[in-house]
């Protein structure tokens, strides 16, 4: 199969995605009846990929977050980096384990385009934002992935390297996730 050009374009209005179906029902819902109302409500940018004839292939949605690590997940962070206490970027931040993060509000690829890695491309494409100043120099990437019985896009993070936050977040249809900015 060719490798698709796509082309990122931050946008003010979801009425680009008119056209656009992921074909998760509930993803889909929100997308064309509420996402314009989030974008007016909260600070944060809304992204499409485009392939070269101009058809929507992706949407994201990002803003700048903290992420709250307990003490579980600094353990587990320091199994993965035995020397992450050291790291200077972190000593601010460690004790209190309030870290600034890019978060992931929401992530869509177009249905007939699953299964070609743009997942996880968008998943480099906002790593790449870390020196952007509006998200405060993020240390971390976190999502809250949406999981039900029905759908669950854990499965989509945990290959992108993301790890599940002992942190209890406030929807009971997410995971919190997060992972190290390289």
């Amino acid at each position: 199969m060719a490798q698709l050009r796509l082309h990122l374009k931050l946008e003010q209005d979801a009425s680009v995605l008119s056209d656009f179906y992921s074909g998760i029902e509930i993803m889909d819902t929100f997308i064309h009846t509420r996402l314009n109302a989030f974008l007016k409500a909260y600070n944060c940018r809304f992204y499409v990929l485009r392939d070269e004839q101009g058809v929507v292939v992706a949407m994201f949605v990002t803003s700048g977050g903290h992420l709250y690590l307990d003490e579980d997940c600094k353990d587990d962070l320091r199994l993965k980096f035995p020397d992450i206490e050291q790291w200077p970027e972190l000593r601010d931040y460690w004790e209190a384990g309030v870290f600034p993060s890019i978060e992931i509000d929401y992530l869509a690829v177009k249905k007939e385009f699953r299964d070609q890695h743009i997942g996880s491309d968008i998943i480099s494409i906002i790593e790449s934002f870390k020196d952007d100043n509006y998200y405060n120099h993020p240390l971390f990437l976190s999502v809250n992935a949406y999981c039900t019985n029905e759908y669950s896009a854990t499965r989509f993070y945990e290959k992108c390297r993301f790890w599940a936050s002992e942190y209890r977040g406030q929807h009971i249809d997410s995971l919190r996730m997060y992972r190290a900015i390289n």
